[in-house]
């Protein structure tokens, strides 16, 4: 049963400097930056070894930065978090 993701970040910025949250290769000391969870409004039930295909979208506007998702298989979803509507940051 998929209740929604986890969203982290690892960058290799050049040769050996990296900067990163996810938990098993995270930057020490890193505060600035936050994992977020995105949320599947129903969940999606999966046989092991199954498949999901998920899209992301980072959307802005003039006043703020925000993303949307859904499920496209193997049954597509909604957009979640449509225009920014239950969570985004403002610029």
């Amino acid at each position: 049963m998929v209740h929604g993701f986890a969203g982290y970040f690892d960058s290799t910025l050049y040769k050996e400097v990296h900067l990163g949250i996810e938990p098993s290769t995270s930057t020490p000391n890193m505060f600035s930056w936050f994992p977020i969870f995105f949320p599947l409004r129903t969940p999606v039930c999966l046989s092991p070894g199954s498949s999901l295909e998920v899209h992301f979208w980072r959307c802005f506007s003039p006043s703020k930065v925000w993303y949307e998702w859904g499920v496209a298989s193997p049954s597509s979803s909604p957009i979640h978090n449509s225009n920014g509507r239950s969570y985004w940051v403002g610029l």
